[in-house]
């Protein structure tokens, strides 16, 4: 959570919409070996504290079964739904129930006119339930993912927000089990969401990307945020949503 911490001091992020995300288990990592996280329960631990070390603190995560949902709505104010879980009806209905926003990552393989069916979903669970949904590219091939910024209207014509996830969106497979991703594109990604009119941004930081449990490839460095929101706002001074 120390990230978070960081994050809250930041002079760029004050007085702007922004959600730090933090995972309590990564339960779609790409290797068996990889790290899956502290567990829910010290996960709400951890969100308990940094909710009262940082007031006012917005907090998102990511779940991956319905049980999980309940809980959670105690201790986060928004639900992310994994890409590759992203046409889950139950998980998804639920998180509508419990959840006053629930946030879709988009599946690399699933077009936006599928992609929109997700709304209805979440609408017919709770009609007033905000439906956000992140970008995180599009299969190219076998091992490459583009983004495609023609889709932004037709996904703004449904859903209440749409984020750009800049990091994500520029991940590689590799020829050995596993994947890369591209940091120099990440950041381009990053400074060009406004112009493509995107009401928002994922991105993943770190102090050190290369100590980092996952995606040491993508991650921003900490450091370069506070320019990278620099730019960001001079291209754009509205109030982009940042996860």
């Amino acid at each position: 959570m120390d990230i978070g911490k960081r994050l809250y001091e930041l002079p760029q992020l004050q007085g702007v919409e922004w959600y730090y995300k933090a995972s309590f288990d990564k339960a779609n990592r790409t290797s068996l070996k990889g790290e899956r996280g502290v567990g829910m329960s010290d996960g709400i631990k951890a969100f308990t504290t940094i909710k009262q070390e940082c007031p006012n603190i917005k907090l998102t995560t990511d779940v991956h079964e319905c049980w999980q949902l309940s809980e959670l709505s105690e201790y986060v104010d928004v639900i992310q739904i994994p890409a590759f879980l992203c046409r889950q009806t139950d998980l998804i209905t639920t998180a509508a129930e419990y959840f006053d926003t629930v946030h879709i990552k988009k599946g690399q393989w699933i077009g936006p006119n599928n992609i929109v069916i997700a709304v209805d979903k979440i609408k017919e669970a709770n009609p007033d339930c905000q439906a956000w949904i992140s970008d995180r590219g599009s299969n190219f091939g076998y091992d490459k993912l583009i983004v495609d910024f023609d889709i932004v209207d037709e996904l703004k014509e449904h859903y209440d927000k749409v984020l750009l996830d800049c990091t994500h969106s520029t991940q590689r497979s590799r020829k050995v089990y596993g994947v890369q991703a591209n940091l120099a594109l990440a950041k381009r990604y990053f400074k060009a969401a406004p112009l493509f009119e995107y009401d928002g941004v994922f991105a993943e930081t770190h102090t050190n990307p290369q100590n980092s449990v996952s995606d040491k490839d993508s991650q921003i460095p900490l450091e370069e945020l506070p320019n990278l929101l620099d730019i960001q706002y001079r291209i754009n001074n509205e109030n982009l949503i940042r996860i």
